[in-house]
């Protein structure tokens, strides 16, 4: 019997999904193409939530099948529904006769027009994507998904649920239990793991080669210096803690709250806030093996991915509770702690508790690396298939595929 043959629609390349693709692609029950509406993240780009140009310095385009589909966007600037607009993708299905076809969330006009293409196929469609109950909407906002949205979930084959808030707004909207499949939001687990072990014993030398003092703490935030994720709060949590030691708060990331970050720390002294401005994904590893903690204090965070890269170096974590990841990944006084988003005094408390016990610390970081290896890539892999042997109950593993790992953008 043949493999799977699935189709995988994404907005671009993403540096967190890319390892996933080529693990997915190797398994011999899987015949995969990616269809891409963007070859953003595979060039350098301006990203304007960390407001510098980004060029990832990870392979993006190696080792799958893959495709650029032609955006016949009016607006293809904007961020906006319409900023991706591929009639193109209705034809492909209903050309190609997939298996099953993977489409990765439902915010722009493209992916609405692959679930059309996928019933006027009839092929069987899965959703991916990060949406949770979090954050406040407008009644008529919340009125018109649940009249618009729900049906369309509910004709869907399955859900791959990223983890329980995102399980949970699939309940919310009528999808039954068992059509939603376990696919967590993972990164690369092997590859920082390995990089967690190798530079372990260099702790003190690399915390030299960055300027922290050796007996001094270090809390470590991750990620772009935006409101929604409320990094002034840790000028505010650095100010409590000032008079403890003065732990070193490293902000690794940019964004357009720089400025304004370095301003507010500066006329309220607190030399020990500092920012490193945008790092690569191939150069954070050192960062969270000289580090003590990581902390997300973001107002709202569909997940946090940042949790997953800083609990495979067997860091404690602090998460606000608008961390989508946050009933995953944080278990209260075992490798971390939760506290309501923008209480800073809360926030600043559970900082000191993790700090205040290098032993206790020693443990928590080790009960982090022990969850997160739950989170894994191995772990989508059988989320996935699971999803699609739900589709015959009777098939039989396969033999190995061919090699497909050629791509192409198509051009309008």
């Amino acid at each position: 019997m043949t493999a799977f043959r699935v189709a995988y629609l994404i907005s671009h390349p993403i540096q967190y999904q890319v390892p996933l693709i080529r693990r997915l692609t190797a398994h011999p029950e899987l015949d995969l193409t990616v269809y891409y509406m963007d070859d953003v993240g595979a060039r350098e780009y301006h990203d304007p939530e960390f407001d510098v140009a980004v060029r990832w310095d990870l392979p993006m385009l190696d080792g799958y099948a893959w495709r650029v589909l032609p955006n016949r966007s009016p607006i293809p600037a904007a961020d906006h529904f319409l900023r991706y607009v591929h009639p193109s993708v209705i034809g492909v299905l209903r050309r190609e006769r997939y298996d099953a076809v993977i489409v990765h969330g439902y915010a722009h006009a493209t992916e609405w027009l692959a679930f059309l293409g996928a019933w006027a196929s009839r092929t069987p469609l899965f959703l991916r994507g990060e949406s949770t109950l979090l954050g406040r909407r407008r009644p008529w906002v919340r009125a018109g998904k649940r009249v618009l949205l729900g049906p369309v979930l509910r004709r869907m084959r399955g859900m791959l649920a990223i983890g329980e808030r995102n399980r949970a707004f699939y309940r919310a909207y009528g999808v039954p239990e068992d059509r939603i499949f376990s696919v967590p939001y993972a990164v690369d687990n092997e590859r920082f793991m390995a990089d967690a072990d190798r530079l372990r014993p260099e702790r003190a030398a690399l915390r030299r080669q960055l300027g922290w003092a050796a007996d001094r703490p270090v809390i470590l935030y991750s990620g772009k210096l935006i409101a929604k994720k409320r990094p002034m709060d840790l000028v505010e949590a650095a100010a409590r803690l000032a008079a403890d030691n003065a732990p070193l708060f490293v902000l690794m990331g940019d964004g357009p709250l720089r400025g304004e970050m370095e301003a507010e720390a500066a006329r309220r002294g607190l030399a020990h806030v500092r920012v490193t401005g945008f790092v690569n994904q191939g150069e954070v590893s050192p960062y969270y093996a000289a580090a003590d903690v990581l902390v997300l204090p973001s107002g709202y965070e569909p997940w946090g991915l940042a949790l997953n890269e800083g609990m495979c170096f067997s860091l404690p974590v602090v998460a606000s509770d608008a961390v989508g990841a946050a009933p995953d990944l944080v278990r209260n006084g075992e490798n971390g702690f939760v506290y309501p988003a923008g209480d800073t005094a809360t926030l600043a408390d559970a900082l000191r508790r993790v700090l205040r016990d290098p032993e206790r610390r020693a443990r928590m970081g080790a009960r982090s690396r022990e969850i997160v290896s739950g989170y894994s890539y191995d772990a989508d892999l059988r989320g996935i298939l699971e999803a699609l042997r739900s589709l015959h109950p009777d098939r039989a593993a396969v033999a190995p595929t061919a090699d497909r790992s050629a791509g192409v953008a198509d051009r309008p």
